[in-house]
C-alpha cells in the first residue's frame, strides 16, 4: 500500500512540474523578452558566439576563486557540522597538527606547516589586533 502511494505520488508530482514548464515556455512577456525587444528597438547589438563564449570565460577564470574561497570561508567558519570546521569568525585557532589528505576544504595545503587562521567579519566595525607582551622576562644563565 506504501510503495503504490509513494509511486502515485511520484507520478503526480512529475505530471505538475511538467505542466509548470510547459506553460513557463508559452510566456512571451517575461523580463529577457522584454530586454530583448528594448535592445531591438535601441539598436543594440546582439554578441556573437565568440564574444558570448570570451564573456564565459572570463566570468568562470575570475568567478571561481572567490567562489572557491566562499567555499572554504563555509566549511572553516561558518558549518559547525563539516568537519573541517576551525572557529567562528574573529576568533583565532591554531592547528596544532599538521595537515592530512582528510583536510579536503582546501584543495593543496601545505603537510608539513602547522597553520593559525583567522576569519574577520569587517562588516560592523574594523577588528584591532594587540600583541601579546609577557609580564617579565625570563634569563638564563
Amino acid at each position: 500500500m506504501k510503495a503504490a502511494t509513494s509511486k502515485s505520488l511520484k507520478w503526480v508530482v512529475l505530471f505538475a512540474a511538467a505542466t509548470m514548464a510547459i506553460a513557463g515556455c508559452g510566456n512571451k512577456n517575461d523580463a529577457v523578452t522584454q530586454a530583448e525587444k528594448k535592445d531591438v528597438v535601441a539598436g543594440v547589438p546582439v554578441p556573437s558566439i565568440a564574444e558570448t563564449k570570451a564573456i564565459a570565460e572570463e566570468g568562470f577564470t575570475y568567478g571561481l576563486p572567490i567562489v572557491m574561497n566562499y567555499a572554504v570561508q563555509y566549511a572553516y567558519a561558518v558549518d559547525r557540522d563539516s568537519g573541517q570546521f576551525k572557529a567562528p569568525f574573529n576568533q583565532i585557532n591554531n592547528e596544532p597538527r599538521v595537515f592530512t589528505y582528510k583536510d579536503t576544504a582546501v584543495v593543496t595545503p601545505n603537510s608539513d606547516t602547522p597553520y593559525s587562521m583567522l576569519w574577520l567579519d569587517l562588516r560592523a566595525d574594523s577588528i584591532r589586533e594587540h600583541a601579546w607582551r609577557p609580564t617579565r622576562i625570563m634569563k638564563h644563565a
